[in-house]
């Protein structure tokens, strides 16, 4: 069974693997401006896809954030495979170009592991910066959310402030004087299960890979 349909660049961000690189790619053609073609060309290449010309349309193309940014508003034209199981309908492969199909499941399985690996590394990026903050006051922050330790760590300790994980949930945070604790939620979005991500006193506790 196919369903077609078209969404928007910014839904392929949550489901391609590949995304990152084309974002990156899309970066550095910028410059001051991109051009329709240009933009169409990397989406129809997009995570390893080759679309058609005729299956991407470009909406729309402004300024992004930070110098050499755009936003791309883009339309791509595509099918999906789906298979019913025990009554429920699922998606299991996705047409990225002509007889080119990819397993749905595989791009879900790659997107969770590559947020699960950027998660940890901004916890640890964030027990770095506390450890810098303990050495210069002689304790760590006393705090029982995210927000009062990142006020106190940014600038000087800490350069990119981001409160939230890659699955878009406000980060946790308990410190006293003479320890703390930071987590995320996981995949799950769900606090105190399996796939939690914590770091206490620096070290990385969990992380499923």
């Amino acid at each position: 069974m196919k369903f077609r349909g078209s969404f928007s660049k910014r839904l392929l961000i949550g489901v391609f693997a590949g995304v990152v690189l084309a974002i990156a790619g899309l970066s550095a053609v910028v410059a001051d401006t991109i051009s329709v073609g240009q933009a169409r060309n990397l989406l129809q290449h997009l995570g390893g896809a080759n679309w058609s010309k005729n299956q991407v349309q470009i909406r729309d193309i402004s300024a992004g954030v930070g110098a050499g940014g755009a936003v791309v508003e883009a339309q791509i034209e595509t099918a999906f495979r789906l298979a019913k199981e025990k009554g429920n309908w699922r998606v299991t492969e996705i047409r990225l170009g002509d007889r080119q199909w990819e397993s749905f499941e595989l791009i879900e399985e790659a997107v969770r592991r590559e947020k699960i690996r950027r998660t940890s590394a901004l916890l640890t990026q964030m027990a770095d910066a506390l450890s810098a903050y303990q050495k210069a006051h002689g304790q760590f922050i006393e705090a029982d959310k995210v927000t009062p330790l990142l006020d106190q760590l940014a600038p000087q300790y800490l350069t990119t402030v981001q409160r939230f994980d890659l699955w878009g949930e406000e980060l946790k945070y308990h410190g006293s004087g003479a320890s703390y604790w930071l987590s995320s939620d996981g995949p799950d979005r769900k606090s105190g299960t399996k796939d939690d991500l914590v770091v206490e006193n620096g070290a990385l506790k969990a992380s499923l890979e």
